[in-house]
């Protein structure tokens, strides 16, 4: 790697030069993708020795692994979340009770669907509180700096999303009869 301050264990801001926030500049992600992916590609380094082929390697799964993580809304969260000694994908659930209570309507409201129109429209509801969480947890970062407030907000996410695919899923399924 040609920038010596930056090491393999460096967060994933760190080593896209970005700060450690929930909102990020998109393009300047992917400008410094682009950058650190041709500096240390592994070809290269094919006519290198084995070590420096092997750090490159490394290199090059960092930075990937890096990216995805910081492009994905959701994925940044948490992991700005683990970075501020949460973890949102533990056992130990901080939803707020409105949500759980939001859950068991979703999950009701589920079993009794049968058709494609009313499952399209708790799936636009479901987006909906995805959106809000989403607004909600970039507050919570950005301007409160509450890794707590945020780990529960990504949990709601973690949810969601796990309970969007299902819906999804169900949609396919029923579009598939039809």
């Amino acid at each position: 790697m040609s920038n010596p301050a930056i090491t393999l264990s460096d967060s994933d801001f760190d080593i896209f030069g970005l700060p450690c926030q929930f909102k990020l500049d998109s393009a300047a992600l992917s400008a410094s993708y682009l950058r650190l992916q041709s500096q240390t590609h592994p070809d290269r380094f094919a006519n290198s020795g084995s070590q420096e082929k092997r750090l490159a390697v490394q290199w090059a799964t960092r930075i990937n692994e890096a990216y995805k993580r910081l492009q994905n809304p959701m994925e940044r969260a948490i992991y700005w979340c683990e970075l501020n000694g949460e973890n949102p994908r533990g056992q130990q659930s901080k939803l707020p009770p409105s949500l759980l209570m939001q859950q068991i309507e979703w999950r009701e409201a589920l079993e009794e669907i049968d058709g494609v129109g009313d499952l399209e429209n708790l799936l636009d509801e479901v987006a909906t509180e995805k959106k809000r969480c989403l607004d909600l947890i970039a507050q919570q970062i950005d301007s409160e700096n509450n890794a707590q407030a945020a780990n529960g907000t990504a949990q709601a996410l973690l949810f969601i999303d796990k309970f969007m695919i299902e819906l999804t899923r169900k949609l396919e399924q029923l579009e598939d009869a039809s």
